[in-house]
């Protein structure tokens, strides 16, 4: 099949991040608190000793309130998502329990416990979710209304990017449409910039543009230059998101796909006979090595472990290869 005559979108430079500003006391988050604490009365169980204070049920909705309120400013871009004690998701946990609450008591506080999923639906990336909920506020009587009205245009933005499918059969179509969107989140980036909204942009315009580099790299052999796109692609994911929380996945990508390269040329040549050329294969089973190494010295990394399996496998098949091209 000839190459396809097409330029490769290029992932565009990185903006400097710069922290929200928070919100002043008595906004919203106060506001929550107090029509919270108002509730109190009536939420509240009885203590009863448990094993390990940690894992104690949650006691009334202020609680799950003050969780949820903590991290609402938190950098989901370059930092991993909360934890609760058990080791769950906060935001995920937090949307268990609020409905959970909802079931126990169907009518005290909608609005409050709509507020609150919506705001755990948001940090889940879960757009359209969180526009029902903001929807349900918006349209009461409730003091937290206007909040929730100022949420729903920033959100229906989201939620129509995150919905938008690429149905393409053409690969060079194909590539134009991710284009488009990516430019779409990138004027959304700037829109919401120094807001809390900003780090959802940012993680959805790098789940984009790593997508981006994916496509390339698994369609490289009908892509014009699809080799050299691929790795230039991954390159630039490293460089514009090096402070994000997945960088080192990053690099995991990028030798994975030097690795494959290698073992493309492999097969392509065979290592015992005289067209093989040790240095072309080594060119990219060396890039491999590096990038595998470069994450399995990250002490504390999640993806450590992964990456010394990974490199412990690459060099044994490089050695074999090393051993059949003597």
């Amino acid at each position: 099949m000839g190459a396809l005559k097409m330029a490769v979108p290029r992932i565009a430079p990185a903006v400097p991040l710069r922290s929200p500003p928070h919100p002043r006391r008595g906004t919203a988050a106060c506001l929550l608190a107090a029509l919270v604490a108002a509730a109190l009365p009536g939420c509240a169980r009885d203590r009863r000793p448990v094993a390990d204070g940690r894992y104690e049920p949650y006691e009334n909705l202020l609680e799950i309130a003050s969780d949820i309120q903590r991290h609402a400013h938190d950098n989901t871009y370059r930092f991993a998502a909360p934890r609760d004690p058990s080791g769950q998701n906060l935001h995920k946990a937090s949307l268990i329990r609020l409905m959970n609450f909802e079931k126990v008591y169907p009518r005290r506080m909608p609005d409050t416990v709509a507020f609150l999923k919506g705001l755990c639906m948001e940090r889940l990336h879960d757009y359209d979710g969180a526009l029902g909920a903001f929807r349900q506020v918006a349209e009461s009587d409730s003091p937290l209304r206007e909040r929730a009205q100022a949420k729903l245009p920033v959100l229906a933005k989201f939620n129509d990017l995150a919905g938008y499918r690429i149905e393409k059969n053409n690969v060079g179509d194909y590539l134009t449409e991710m284009e488009f969107r990516l430019d779409r989140w990138r004027r959304l980036i700037e829109e919401v910039r120094g807001t809390p909204y900003e780090w959802l942009a940012l993680e959805e315009e790098e789940k984009a543009e790593q997508h981006l580099a994916e496509f390339v790299a698994q369609n490289y052999l009908i892509v014009r230059n699809g080799a050299e796109s691929a790795l230039t692609l991954h390159r630039q994911l490293t460089v514009k998101h090096a402070a994000s929380k997945n960088i080192n996945i990053h690099y995991l990508n990028w030798a994975d796909f030097c690795a494959l390269l290698a073992k493309r040329y492999a097969q392509e040549k065979d290592p015992r006979s005289l067209d093989f050329d040790m240095s072309a294969f080594n060119k990219s089973a060396d890039a491999a090595i590096r990038l595998y190494s470069l994450v399995a010295q990250k002490d504390g990394a999640e993806e450590k472990v992964q990456a010394l399996g990974k490199l412990q496998s690459f060099n044994a098949y490089v050695a074999r290869i090393q051993g059949e091209s003597e």
